[in-house]
């Protein structure tokens, strides 16, 4: 019933006057929310809340013809009281229509996060990897006491054998909380999500009380959102400010965003690094091909970590998940069974190698810091005097932060000796524009080749690598599509090497 959707809700204006009768909130049956009015059936709630592109309180005369029961809005002005007495529809406003929104959500799923220790990850770069780490490490310790952890993130949305493609690193919270009621009812006992800056900021995390709140890094990205560092930092901030003195902070001592996204927490506070500053560090670092050895000292116990993962980069992702582990009071033994257990991630430094001797890597590395920590891993499992070539592509994704790209090809450049410029979801943009920008940050001009469209971009590398050669496939990872215009087309990096290689044998 509304009435009991409506609890602990702030409510600052109620219209329920229909042809000079009240209708009570008891009264009216909800079948379901919605927050997209083409969904919108008979006797649904639809909420109307403010996106990037468009704005619900456009779509409410929508949501009504379609059928809505009642309609939750915080522009009150939106759409006159007379519009909802004619149409026997109640008005309900609100302070923040995503916060009711999530506080309706977890209300009409009868709050499933209350069931499932919730742990959090957020940072620029690493989130995928970090919370894969964290779920393997619950699942292989037993501290899932029935093996189901539920995954949240950019890749997809997992618990046992279930598997729902990603629309949102972090769903909308009336997706969240539905996915956390069927994850609670397949008996999960915790769920491990990436927490976005945008997620944080439109509130659809609102109301769940995280366990345990990682922090990776913070390095330029979503600025065509935010506008500026600062207003990126805070957003990421938000889910640091929410925990409570039995949860816990961990955050990368390495990265200098960290003191300040801790501070004024209540949380209980875990720095993880490669110094020993860090109360859970990492030493004696072996980088290779195959994967990564080092050793982890936390409360004076050495703990030596085998990894299948490659790269500094993953050093500081496992020290995390290992942080999330002691926090969890998991035993040294379990976390490292749990770290062993993840040999890849999707589309996250992924080797193919060819029969002609090359590899190529593929990797989502889409802004300047997570480019740079690839091309350096790259560097730092090869030998010092080489002969082959590190051959990168690449582009920039449309309609978003223009100012990284310049910045992205200063840094492909120093560290690439071919660059194959091309697309990379240019989306309403012009690719040859984008590819102009990255331009700019670049130079020399030989060995810098353009190539708009992105299968031939790929093939062109391929065709290129000579035996021991390297190429980068970076910016798309595990995404299996190519956004051009509003049109969105399958599209699969690994899928075209993979051909490559079959057609080259």
């Amino acid at each position: 019933m509304l009435s009991a959707l409506l609890e602990g809700i702030t409510v600052t204006k109620m219209f329920q006057t229909m042809f000079g009768r009240m209708v009570v909130t008891h009264d009216v049956k909800v079948n379901t929310i919605q927050y997209d009015s083409k969904k919108v059936k008979k006797d649904d709630l639809f909420v109307a809340i403010r996106g990037v592109s468009a704005d619900g309180h456009r779509f409410i005369d929508s949501a009504v013809v379609n059928g809505a029961a009642a309609v939750v809005m915080e522009d009150d002005s939106a759409m006159p009281d007379s519009y909802f007495m004619h149409a026997g529809v109640v008005k309900i406003v609100v302070p923040s229509s995503r916060r009711a929104l999530a506080q309706l959500a977890a209300n009409f799923y009868e709050h499933p996060a209350k069931k499932l220790t919730c742990i959090g990850v957020t940072g620029t770069n690493g989130k995928t990897t970090t919370t894969h780490l964290i779920q393997q490490i619950l699942e292989h310790s037993g501290a899932s006491l029935r093996g189901k952890v539920g995954l949240i993130g950019t890749i997809d949305y997992t618990f046992g054998k279930e598997r729902f493609p990603a629309t949102h690193t972090t769903p909308e919270s009336l997706d969240l909380q539905k996915y956390f009621s069927m994850m609670a009812a397949n008996k999960c006992t915790h769920v491990v999500m990436e927490v976005s800056s945008h997620a944080l900021q439109q509130e659809r995390v609102y109301g769940i009380d995280f366990s345990a709140a990682v922090f990776t890094n913070l390095t330029q990205d979503h600025l065509d959102y935010h506008g500026t560092m600062e207003n990126y930092f805070h957003a990421k901030k938000i889910l640091f400010d929410g925990l409570t003195s039995s949860s816990w902070a961990i955050v990368n001592a390495d990265d200098g965003w960290s003191e300040k996204i801790i501070a004024g927490t209540s949380a209980k506070i875990i720095r993880y690094g490669t110094t020993n500053s860090a109360e859970v560090y990492a030493k004696n670092i072996t980088l290779a091909m195959q994967g990564t050895r080092f050793t982890i000292e936390y409360d004076g116990e050495e703990v030596e970590i085998i990894s299948p993962l490659v790269g500094r980069f993953n050093v500081s992702n496992i020290l995390a998940a290992f942080s999330v582990g002691i926090a969890m009071g998991i035993p040294k033994a379990g976390i490292g069974k749990g770290i062993a257990a993840v040999s890849h991630v999707p589309g996250r430094f992924e080797r193919v190698s060819s029969t002609a001797g090359w590899t190529a890597i593929i990797d989502y590395a889409h802004t300047p810091d997570a480019l740079e920590k690839c091309l350096n891993t790259i560097h730092d499992i090869l030998p010092q005097r080489r002969s082959n070539k590190i051959i990168t592509v690449f582009g920039a994704g449309g309609d978003r932060d223009k100012t990284k790209r310049p910045k992205m090809g200063k840094i492909v450049e120093s560290l690439s000796d071919v660059i194959v410029l091309t697309s990379d979801n240019p989306r309403t943009e012009n690719p040859q524009r984008i590819i102009d920008d990255i331009h700019a940050g670049i130079s020399r001009r030989e060995n810098v080749y353009e190539e708009v469209d992105r299968r031939s971009a790929v093939v062109k590398a391929l065709a290129m690598a000579k035996p021991d050669d390297i190429v980068l496939i970076a910016g798309k990872g595990h995404e299996d599509y190519q956004v051009i215009g509003k049109e969105k087309t399958h599209f699969s990096d690994k899928e075209i090497v993979q051909e490559f290689i079959h057609n080259h044998r």
